[in-house]
């Protein structure tokens, strides 16, 4: 029975795409680049297949490199005016990757903010998780503390509460909670469930409001508290495992091994 189980483990078939992200190199997209350029070789010959038995897994390199697992890290970095969140230098515009300490390893951001917003962005050095948390459909909140200017009244948040179509996009219910209001500014904590590009900024000015400070708090399970302007703070691994489990991400840590 075991000799069974063995050989199954062996021929055990795994889509590469898949395994190279899990490894951290890059995203399934990238993955599927790096396989047509013939950038992965298998016992030293290009490999293009999209799919490996699990057995030659150990012989995979990526760009003359073995393929090394690691486990999944998180950081928590709070993101200031100024920065934008791509990894590449657009327009010659500063990101969150130049001022990350060099000891950081390869590491991918989940939920954008634009450059004149700031707080929470969570790193990863696993590109599944960062999929996993941005899909629209996982019902993930995030949490905004936002200030505006402008006529506000109780209306908002009724049809706020609502969902809003703008320009044929539809934007779903907002949760907003009203925290003060002095000299014609208000400032509100709102709650989103998915993250269309500058929603909170363009359902705002749709509604003849202004936004002059939107500071994301809070993702899922995942908090800013006390981290620094763009400084860092690493999840240690008992709550990477427990705040992982409680959004439903499973962890494939094995599906590699044959």
């Amino acid at each position: 029975m075991n000799l069974l189980k063995t050989q199954k483990s062996k021929n055990k078939i795994v889509r590469l795409v898949k395994l190279i992200s899990h490894a951290g190199i890059c995203s399934r997209r990238d993955a599927e680049k790096l396989i047509n350029d013939g950038k992965i070789t298998l016992n030293g010959e290009i490999y293009k297949d999209f799919i490996i038995r699990a057995d030659k897994i150990s012989k995979i390199k990526v760009n003359g490199i073995n393929l090394k697992f690691s486990k999944i890290r998180i950081w928590i970095f709070n993101k200031s005016k100024g920065l934008v969140c791509s990894n590449k230098n657009q327009f010659k515009k500063k990101t969150i990757f130049d001022v990350l300490p060099k000891e950081v390893p390869r590491v991918v951001s989940v939920g954008r903010l634009d450059e004149d917003s700031e707080g929470l962005i969570i790193l990863t050095n696993n590109p599944s998780l960062s999929s996993y948390l941005e899909k629209p459909n996982g019902k993930i909140h995030r949490k905004y503390l936002v200030e505006v200017v402008g006529k506000y009244d109780l209306q908002i948040i009724d049809l706020l509460s609502k969902g809003v179509s703008i320009n044929g996009i539809n934007y779903k219910p907002m949760v907003v909670k009203k925290i003060k209001y002095y000299e014609n500014k208000t400032f509100l904590e709102i709650t989103l469930f998915e993250g269309k590009n500058r929603e909170i900024r363009k359902v705002m000015e749709h509604l003849g409001l202004k936004v002059i400070l939107l500071k994301r708090f809070e993702y899922g399970p995942f908090k800013l508290n006390k981290v620094q302007q763009n400084k860092l703070f690493e999840i240690n691994q008992k709550d990477v495992l427990y705040k992982l489990k409680q959004i439903g991400f499973k962890i494939e840590s094995g599906f590699w091994k044959a």
